[in-house]
Order: C-alpha cells, then structure tokens, then sequence
C-alpha cells in the first residue's frame, strides 16, 4: 500500500476519532452557548457510540453491492453534513440529529477504511498495516482534542466542528483521488462481491466476544482515570500529563500490536496482552500516590489494551473471504458497544461499590477474555493473497 494511502486512510480514521471525543473538551462551551446541562451534552459521547455500533452492520449490509470507493465518498459527504448541522445547531434536538447522522457515516467509514486496508495489504504485513491505519484513531486522543479544545476556547465551540468539517472535506478529496475504483484480490476477485463465506462461525462470536469484554473493561476503570488519579493527591497538570502519556502510549499500542500480530499470531499476542492487562489492572491500586511508577504503568496498560485490536482484526479476517466489511462491522460495533457498557457498568461500580473497585472488576473482565482466548483455535485455512 502506497505512502499517500496510508495517510490518507490514517486521516480519515483521525477525524472520526477526533468528533467522537472531542466534546469532552469543549462540553462547558456548548453546555453555556445551547442553555443545555453538561450532563445531557456529555451524552452526546453516549449517542455516538450506540449510534456507530448500531448502524454500522446495516449499513456494511446496504451497501455491500456498490464500490468501496463510491460507499467512502458518500459517507464522507454524510460525515460532512451530519458536523455542518452541529456546527450551525440552534438548539440540542438539531444537534442529535446531526450526531446521529455524523456517528452512522462514521462507522461506514472506519468499517470501509479497514476493509480496503486489508486488501491493499500484503497478507504478511495486514496485521501491521491495520494498526498504522488504526493509529489515527489514537492520534486523535494526542492531538485532535486538544487542538479541538483549543479552537473552542479560543474561537467557539462551532469552530471547532468548523474545522472537523474542513478536514473530512480534506479526507474526502483524498480519498477520491487515492482510492481506486475498482479494488480486487491478488486472484482478480471483486471486492465489491456479497458473498461472504464464514469458515468458523463460532471462533469469529469469540474474537468479538473478546472485543467487547476487553472494551467494557477497559472504559469503566478508563473513564473514571481522572479523579483516579487525583486521589494520589496529584495537581491537574499531573493529570494533563498523564493523559498526555496515555495517549502517546495508544498511537504506540495500535502500531505495536499489529506488527506482533504478524510476527507471532492473532491468538498468542492476545494471550499475551490480556494477561498484562490483567495484573495491571490489579497493580493500579497501588500506584496512585506515586508519579514515575504511576505513569509508567499508565503507559503500559494503554499500549496493551491498544494493542488488542489489530490481533482480533486479524483473527477476523482469517474467518472470512471475499468483502471483509462484515466481520469488520461487527468488531467495530463490539468495540463501541463495550465502550458504551463499560462507562455504564464503571457509573453503577463507582455509585454502588467504590472507584477503586472499578478496577478490580475490570480486571475480572479480563479474566473473562483470557478464558475466551484460550478457547480460540487456529484457523484451518491460511491468509489469502491480497
């Protein structure tokens, strides 16, 4: 896969990730401008997370019959109108409409993006090359937010969708200009075909099993990582550097696991990792009064958790032939769906038990995923030539 592909499918995962979480940072903003309660803006995280799970196996299944290409480039262009309504938003109903519609062409976009990923890629190097796409999205938790945040405060809310705006039109003029029309196989076969031979039906329920497991794990103890951390006493600018590490540490993750995905397999780095993960969630506790161990720690955890995607991605593809947009849909629901969960299960953890309690049971998740991943058996067939 060409140079100019790769970032062009690496931007636009990152702008996808960057209106996902960006209203994090600017929630006070928009809360003050549409007379709307920061607790109802911060659903709009909710939304769009159940939005993309939702919406994205049906609309790989509606558009399985037409080009990659064409099913980007229309999604880019809902993507687009979806942030313009938020953008130009009078009040809170016109902005759910908009995010209902930005998360929907969203998950076609990722789903569509990995797919093509996979077949521009080499069989040996698939795993690596979906964690550099993948990268953007955790390049959006570095920079995107905090760039967003910024032309909030500086500018406006609307501004910064403004420029999410901008960039998707970026992305999608990219996209038009370095994505082929027609995409096929080493063996001439048609992307674009619907038929879908599944060779294990119950492996792939376990690979996504996994996904979601590992993923509600992660975000109940992840979205509670700020007054986790101060309870060590830390000032917020600690915090802010944290975060900052976490975030490094995720662009890392991403490329990390997708080249031991390769040089290993799918199931032996996801021994690996969900047993680091595991006994980190179960070191944190101890950890929050300290500062160098704390983000140390802090750092491995979000390369390993991170690192997952990639190996069940390729888990995925090792089950499917022809158009890999289905499998993909579905580990991408899987993911937004255990994000959603998760934050859930940590608010009833926190309300019920105790905060530091979210990572026990995270951890107990955990256990959960390494039962199933032991259970995972190799695939009979080997990787097809892209």
């Amino acid at each position: 896969m060409t140079i100019m592909r790769t970032i062009t499918f690496m931007l636009s995962i990152f702008i996808v990730g960057m209106v996902e979480l960006v209203v994090a940072g600017i929630m006070n903003l928009m809360s003050a401008d549409l007379n709307v309660s920061e607790a109802w803006i911060g659903q709009l995280v909710t939304i769009y997370a159940f939005t993309f799970a939702l919406t994205g196996p049906i609309l790989v299944k509606l558009t399985s019959r037409y080009s990659p290409k064409v099913v980007l480039l229309s999604a880019i262009v809902f993507f687009v109108i979806g942030n313009l309504m938020i953008a130009l938003s009078p009040n809170f109903v016109i902005l759910i409409i908009g995010r209902i519609i930005s998360s929907a062409a969203a998950a076609l976009i990722v789903v569509k993006i990995l797919a093509v990923t996979v077949v521009l890629s080499r069989p040996e190097h698939r795993g690596k090359m979906l964690g550099i796409v993948y990268t953007g999205f955790s390049g959006s938790n570095v920079f995107g937010v905090p760039i967003g945040t910024l032309i909030g405060d500086w500018l406006g809310w609307r501004f910064t969708f403004g420029m999410i705006i901008a960039v998707g039109v970026l992305a999608g003029v990219l996209l038009a200009v370095y994505l082929p029309k027609q995409l096929t196989t080493h063996h001439e076969e048609p992307v674009t075909s619907t038929k879908q031979p599944l060779h294990h039906k119950r492996e792939i329920f376990k690979l996504l099993s996994i996904t979601f497991i590992v993923l509600t794990a992660n975000s109940a103890a992840y979205i509670y990582i700020n007054p986790l951390i101060l309870s060590g006493d830390h000032t917020i600018q600690f915090v802010s550097l944290a975060l900052l590490v976490i975030g490094i540490a995720g662009m890392l993750g991403t490329s990390m696991g997708g080249y031991l995905t390769d040089r290993l397999s799918p199931k032996k780095w996801l021994l690996i990792s969900v047993s680091c993960f595991i006994a980190i969630m179960l070191i944190l506790n101890q950890l929050w009064s300290t500062s160098i161990w704390l983000l140390l720690f802090l750092f491995i955890w979000h390369i390993i958790q991170w690192s997952t995607n990639p190996a069940i991605q390729s888990g995925l593809i090792d089950q499917a032939q022809g158009d890999h947009s289905h499998v993909m849909s579905w580990n991408m629901s899987a993911l937004n769906a255990g994000i959603g969960f998760g934050a859930l299960l940590g608010g009833i953890i926190v309300s019920h038990i105790s905060l530091f309690a979210t990572l026990y049971i995270a951890s107990l998740l955990g256990v959960m995923a390494l039962v199933i991943v032991i259970s995972l058996k190799s695939p009979k067939t080997h990787r097809h030539s892209a």
